[in-house]
């Protein structure tokens, strides 16, 4: 079993779900019709998590390339790349292109799937003009940001979306920050984005989270693009910033790795890896049942769940549906 701070937020929202996403969904599966679907339907997104991942994407790819290549950063540039994978994406979506025959969930660039669509609900122009002009604001905020950009040119080198993990007990914890930035005579400094439309929610236990797998892989099994001084810093000395990129006026959270920090993480690691475990999220596809796994006490949860089509249905009946197909 792999733990990370955003799969265990999920059990808790509703285990159905966590076991769909985590147990059900495997992108290797070619054979079983129904894991295929249910493989299919995790990739869904509501409009407002898209315009998120197309922003992370634009940053990850472009931004983080540019500085490590000492290249000009030029935001009309950025902003162009955005409103490309927007329109590309979204004819991907609309046309439900991950469906056809050879389509590839992970290695496409145009790859989106939304819920609205998937589900025959209207795509509202007015929402899709709000995503857009949020991408817009959102990469504005940061690259108009002179000071932080030429801070990231200080750095030696920027790594984006690597995922870190490191073992407890018999288990596995996984985090993968949005950005790390080693320096030469500095502590590294991890980096989270948000695109949240009130951005009024901290998130200093997840880039806590963040530094406690960069410090362990760091000391264990370092990547072959660490710096060779990483080590040399303590837990406490690493930099964590959340970027909230819609809210220019509170854009930037800066955090401490503080003892009660790490005490309090380590506990809630602890604790949810055994209630997990009780619960059998250890187990493997074959040796599980979606019955198993309690449904959501709230139904504002169901209303953007990708797998509402299949939670409504008999788990059993669905199954022999798709294996006489």
């Amino acid at each position: 079993m792999i733990w990370s701070i955003s799969g265990y937020k999920q059990f808790n929202r509703c285990e159905r779900q966590w076991y769909y996403s985590n147990i059900v969904s495997h992108p290797m599966v070619k054979n079983d019709a129904f894991r295929k679907e249910v493989t299919v339907l995790s990739k869904l997104q509501t409009i407002e998590a898209w315009r998120g991942t197309i922003v992370d994407e634009i940053i990850s790819r472009i931004l983080v390339n540019a500085v490590n290549r000492k290249m000009p950063i030029k935001k009309d540039y950025f902003i162009n790349q955005a409103m490309l994978a927007f329109d590309n994406q979204l004819e991907y979506a609309v046309f439900q292109k991950y469906r056809l025959p050879g389509s590839k969930l992970n290695d496409d660039p145009h790859f989106a799937a939304l819920l609205d669509c998937e589900y025959g609900l209207d795509l509202s122009d007015d929402d899709l003009e709000i995503a857009k002009t949020d991408i817009r604001t959102a990469l504005s905020n940061l690259l108009d940001n002179a000071e932080f950009i030429a801070y990231l040119q200080t750095s030696k080198r920027l790594i984006s979306q690597r995922a870190l993990v490191y073992p407890v007990d018999r288990f596995n914890v996984r985090a993968i920050p949005d950005m790390i930035a080693f320096f030469d005579n500095e502590p590294p400094h991890i980096f989270d984005w948000k695109v949240h439309t009130f951005g009024n929610v901290s998130y200093d236990e997840q880039l806590i989270s963040y530094a406690v797998a960069l410090y362990k892989v760091a000391a264990s099994k370092p990547h072959s693009d660490f710096p060779a001084n990483i080590t040399e810093y303590k837990l406490s000395d690493y930099k964590l910033t959340e970027y909230q990129l819609l809210h220019k006026d509170r854009i930037k959270r800066d955090y401490e790795v503080t003892n009660d920090a790490l005490e309090e993480l380590g506990d809630k690691i602890s604790s949810s890896i055994m209630e997990m475990y009780i619960t059998g999220c250890h187990k493997k596809y074959s040796q599980l049942d979606a019955e198993k796994f309690s449904t959501t006490l709230f139904f504002e949860n169901c209303l953007n769940c990708p797998f509402k089509r299949i939670c409504k249905s008999n788990d059993h009946e669905l199954r022999n549906s798709y294996l006489s197909n």
